[in-house]
């Protein structure tokens, strides 16, 4: 004869899943199992209520650490733009200007190095357990490998040994080394609200890096008193770059950021760059005047640093957003931990149920009432329980619609590089030639450049 706990324990065994391994709870009662009254320790929907909110705070707080990385970012590459707008004018002059800033940037940038090198030490471990990090972390030692060779790099500027365009190349990839950085923080952010500003920051800063790129193009052809084809050809598409990114920063920002950003795009300065860069399209083929190359560097830089205000900015405004969703989910949590509180120390064998309110009962109050009460749990308890649920789950499908914005402007960017990066396999083309055709075979097809972007992405077997 089968004992009663060898029974009850071959139900649990064969009736706690279903045939598609789902949970299946169940009443003792339910098994017609006479037994005494004893308490059964199980998880409710209180327990990942809680469960949920406190994943919600750990995610925060680590992109409030993620959040200080992209600070540390940002202030590295503002430096080494100012290295490499000096190391090109000194190139260009064969050493007759920029020789003091170039040591004074130089060391600027190698306090930015430290600096950043510090804020990776103290993060490391929380990155490294951190899921999903993988393409992080690559992209992190591809930045530290790459600032390795300064010392060599600059060796070679200070001796002559190396040409602008080479310089003005190096340094473009090791910010966009650390451009990528940022990218994939962005990528990886689960809050809707930290995700949006972390795409406008992300855009606001690949747009200055496209004018720094300018203003390294530009004042090499106004050095040279002329501009080639190639060279106009390039600083319309780095111009062309710009206003995408900084239509998306505009999309992604806060009020406060885009006011600030409008301020400085109208100002008097403006005006003058822009009869410069006309200028600078329409000589291709005509000598220039050689002092018209100081004045576009200085105008340049005045508008990058100006930038770099907006920049720091919205820096500040994305810290005490992480702060202030850190401290209201930590607020939320103990109002939920506080109600577990009022709940009975033992609840016997009862199993309340949560269901959506498009499932609840359509019954006269009485009986709702009933709906919202167990065993342990009074009427009004029970409904505030629900109520937290509900609240919970209506917030994090707002998230979610939110989150789903600032991911399509990641994924077409994705898209877009993986796309150039197929036509400069195929077609063996540079990263300006791909980026040059696909523009143009959006313009010829009447079609969005993350709509052509995926076209070719989706064409990638039919090409091996």
């Amino acid at each position: 004869m089968i004992e009663i706990s060898e029974m009850k324990q071959c139900a649990y065994d064969f009736m706690s899943h279903d045939h598609w391994g789902r949970s299946i709870y169940l009443h003792e009662a339910d098994l017609g199992i006479d037994t005494p009254n004893t308490t059964i320790a199980s998880l409710n929907a209180i327990d990942f209520l809680i469960a949920s909110k406190q994943s919600e705070i750990q995610s925060l707080e680590y992109f409030l650490n993620m959040g200080q990385l992209v600070v540390m970012v940002s202030d590295l590459i503002h430096a080494l733009q100012k290295e490499r707008g000096a190391s090109s004018r000194y190139l260009g002059s064969r050493g007759h200007y920029f020789s003091d800033e170039l040591v004074n940037y130089s060391h600027e940038t190698d306090q930015q190095v430290i600096q950043f090198n510090a804020t990776l030490t103290r993060i490391y471990r929380e990155m490294a357990n951190h899921a999903g990090n993988s393409r992080l972390l690559n992209r992190i030692a591809y930045a530290l490998h790459a600032l390795a060779g300064l010392p060599l790099f600059r060796a070679q500027v200070h001796q002559f040994d190396i040409e602008t365009d080479v310089v003005v190349l190096v340094f473009s990839e090791m910010i966009s080394g650390l451009l990528s950085i940022v990218f994939e923080t962005a990528d990886a952010a689960v809050d809707p609200t930290i995700a949006r500003i972390l795409v406008a920051l992300f855009n606001l800063m690949h747009g200055k890096e496209l004018m720094g790129q300018e203003r390294a193009v530009g004042a090499a052809g106004f050095s040279a008193e002329r501009f080639t084809t190639e060279q106009c050809e390039r600083l319309q598409r780095l111009m062309d770059g710009q206003e995408r990114c900084f239509e998306l920063f505009h999309e992604f920002s806060d009020p406060a950021s885009r006011m600030l950003y409008d301020e400085y795009s109208h100002s008097a300065y403006m005006i003058e760059i822009e009869k410069l860069r006309r200028l600078a399209l329409s000589h291709s083929s005509r000598r220039i005047e050689s002092q018209q190359g100081s004045q576009w560097f200085k105008l340049l830089t005045e508008h990058i640093d100006n930038l770099k205000t907006v920049e720091l900015g919205l820096q500040m405004h994305l810290q005490q957003l992480c702060l202030q969703r850190v401290s209201d989910a930590k607020q939320i949590l103990t109002q939920q931990q506080d109600l577990v509180q009022m709940l009975p120390m033992h609840i016997e064998d009862t199993f309340v149920v949560f269901l959506s309110a498009s499932q609840t009962p359509k019954s006269p109050l009485s009986t709702q009432q009933d709906y919202y009460h167990s065993d342990g749990i009074g009427p009004k308890l029970g409904r505030s329980v629900f109520e937290l649920v509900q609240d919970q789950a209506h917030s994090l499908q707002q998230m979610h619609d939110k989150l789903t914005a600032a991911r399509t402007a990641i994924e077409e960017k994705k898209l877009q590089e993986k796309a150039k990066v197929l036509l400069m396999k195929t077609r063996k083309l540079s990263e300006d030639q791909a980026h040059k055709l696909l523009r143009q075979m959006a313009m010829d097809q009447g079609k969005r450049l993350a709509e052509i972007a995926k076209i070719i992405v989706e064409m990638e077997p039919l090409w091996r």
